[in-house]
């Protein structure tokens, strides 16, 4: 019925970043590889029955233009 959209970018690494349209929500935040970034992270909080939920996603970025997400999630008080 729909066609799957896939996610094309081209980009200078150089640049002061570039982000892409894709249904990986976490392009929708980090940029994409580019020369000198390192790492990336955005943190959030929100109110939770269980107290204060920190969730952190983390964009590590290597040298041949690849990346890593990871995502960690604890609660604070109650």
């Amino acid at each position: 019925m729909y066609d799957k959209i896939q996610s094309v970018a081209e980009y200078n690494k150089s640049s002061t970043g570039t982000r892409v349209v894709s249904d990986y929500k976490n392009d929708m935040i980090f940029e994409q590889p580019r020369d000198n970034l390192l790492q990336q992270e955005f943190t959030s909080f929100e109110y939770t029955d269980k107290g204060i939920k920190r969730s952190t996603t983390v964009r590590k970025y290597r040298k041949n233009g690849d990346y890593n997400d990871t995502t960690s999630i604890e609660f604070i008080g109650s």
